[in-house]
């Protein structure tokens, strides 16, 4: 009786708990935010100096250059990163200075980066003021190694980007190894100082060849490289190699420093890894890499605009999508380029909006599925992208199109789908042809025909002119839930300077013989120069895929 008893009272507590139980153990995710980047850095101040600390590291807030090198000599002195800007001390900054007790600020950078009034300032609040500049982000990093006592490795990074200096900042300051900088090509002449000073046994290279190249490796002293394709490969290469260990990790917006600056000294004081993510979705190799990991603790550094909630949901295991296997069609491809507007491809625009719905959807826990893989621009025809979609099983299929017209002041979106389902069933089907109704008698594909009864006598029609079957008595669910998302599709791709458009229970044959929930939608007018200028920008590509990948999770919840 007590063992059942103890049993049901495990069912209550696995139900009930807030935090995800995954396979490593209970999930828990602790966010460090705020309004602004500001907010952030005195949050994570807050977080792992609630005592106080004596000094404190200073960097602007926008220029990263100088500030990649400060890591290290910030753990090393103990003491919180906080952002300020260029001309003033920000007053966010200089309550946490008050509220840490601090007696000394660490100025890094010279006073192009943050000038003379933010010393004055700090001097007037009986502040001791310390810079470390230089005549430029090389010299900057050579003058923080010169504070740095431990020998034996240094790490270089290319000093033209921000994201793997950060990832290996937690590392780099819980040994007190510098972080030098460098060209791509070429080591600067105070890097080469620094390294002949510190006289490393190893020289830790952060990048592939594309950031740090060969010529550069083979001037250092017995050279590691830690690469990878892109930065969030190279972050978790970085953890798997110095904290594989780890049940806890850092997470940050690998696409903006600030946040992963700041938080990278209380990730050395808690000995955890740096991974990145992007704002709405984890990339998969980070994914991977945590799934195969012991890491049950994470903490976000910055707000939801920096790291969404979805991510937040995604290292939960509590992705509302999860489960749900989307087809993503992109139309046209390889020797057909749908609409052309000058240099711009319509295969093209689908292409890069369907790559980013689908980083989208995969946030959300969507499994994606494409027709036209992105790294292969091929012809597929309209009956091979129907078949294999039906071949998946899949819940949703969404084919992307922009729309064209000898009308270069046609306007607007729209949204498509059919309602006459002939790969489920086609009772109840009637034509409609020139706002007459007619009984439905069959379809020839191949020829491309409906065939419909008027009167007593049977005739055909192309169903690629006006004519079209509906099925609105009883449609199947495929058809229903189609029909459902049409107008949720529609509200969530409007954006100001593309018209709104209208939706339309259509022939299309991808819709029609698809076996799963459908819709197609065209974006908007490649053939009218203005609404193209917005379709062509990835910024509002990427609005309007994210909101409607949002859309559809609402649609699914």
């Amino acid at each position: 009786m007590f063992k059942k008893f103890c049993v049901l009272i495990f069912l209550f507590l696995l139900v009930f708990s807030n935090s995800a139980v995954s396979a490593n153990g209970t999930v828990t995710v602790e966010r460090l935010s705020g309004a602004d980047r500001f907010d952030v850095a005195v949050n994570v101040s807050k977080k792992g100096w609630t005592s106080g600390s004596g000094t404190v590291l200073l960097v602007n807030y926008k220029a990263f250059a100088d500030a990649l090198a400060a890591s290290p000599l910030a753990y090393k002195v103990n003491a919180p990163i906080l952002l300020t800007n260029p001309d003033r001390l920000n007053a966010k900054t200089e309550a946490e200075i008050k509220r840490l007790n601090a007696s000394k600020v660490i100025i890094i950078g010279g006073t192009g980066s943050i000038n003379q009034n933010v010393a004055t300032k700090l001097s007037s609040l009986n502040l001791s003021v310390e810079r470390i500049g230089g005549i430029d982000r090389y010299e900057v990093a050579y003058n923080v190694s010169k504070k740095l006592g431990a020998a034996g490795k240094v790490i270089i990074s290319n000093g033209t980007t921000f994201a793997d200096a950060l990832s290996i900042s937690p590392y780099a300051s819980k040994h007190e190894y510098p972080i030098l900088l460098t060209g791509k090509d070429k080591l600067p002449s105070y890097t080469l100082k620094a390294i002949q000073e510190k006289k490393p046994q190893q020289s830790i290279i952060v990048g592939g060849t594309g950031s740090i190249s060969s010529t550069v490796e083979k001037q250092l002293t017995n050279p590691l490289r830690l690469g990878g394709k892109d930065r969030f490969e190279v972050a978790v290469n970085i953890a798997k190699r110095f904290n594989p260990s780890s049940t806890k990790a850092a997470i940050s917006n690998g696409t903006t420093f600030a946040d992963a600056l700041t938080g990278s000294v209380l990730a050395a004081k808690q000995n955890m890894p740096l991974l990145l993510t992007q704002a709405n979705s984890i990339p998969a190799v980070t994914k991977n890499y945590i799934d195969q990991s012991v890491i049950t603790s994470f903490i976000i550094f910055g707000g939801t605009g920096s790291v969404s909630n979805s991510v937040v949901s995604q290292l939960k295991g509590e992705l509302s999508l999860t489960g749900k296997r989307i087809i993503l069609d992109a139309g046209h491809g390889g020797t057909d380029p749908g609409a052309v507007n000058g240099s711009i491809y319509e295969k093209n625009l689908n292409m890069s909006f369907t790559k980013l719905l689908a980083t989208h959807l995969k946030g959300l826990g969507a499994e994606i599925i494409y027709t036209r893989e992105p790294s292969n621009d091929k012809y597929i025809s309209l009956e091979d992208r129907a078949a294999f979609a039906n071949s998946k099983n899949a819940d949703l299929l969404i084919s992307i199109h922009h729309d064209s017209s000898v009308d270069k002041s046609a306007t607007g979106q729209s949204i498509h789908y059919s309602s006459y389902r002939p790969g489920i069933e086609t009772n109840d089907v009637y034509a409609k042809y020139a706002g007459k109704t007619y009984p439905f008698v069959r379809e020839d594909t191949e020829r491309k025909l409906f065939y419909y009864k008027d009167g007593s006598t049977i005739k055909s029609m192309s169903y690629q002119g006006d004519i079209i079957a509906y099925d609105t008595i009883s449609p199947s669910a495929a058809a229903t839930e189609s029909k459902n998302l049409s107008p949720v599709a529609s509200n969530a791709i409007k954006y100001n300077g593309i018209g709104t458009g209208y939706i339309k229970d259509h022939n299309l044959y991808v819709t029609r013989w698809t076996t799963m929930p459908s819709i197609l939608i065209e974006l908007g007018y490649m053939s009218n120069t203005k609404e193209l200028s917005y379709l062509k920008q990835s910024s509002v590509q990427n609005s309007r895929s994210l909101s409607l990948a949002k859309a559809i999770e609402n649609f699914y919840r």
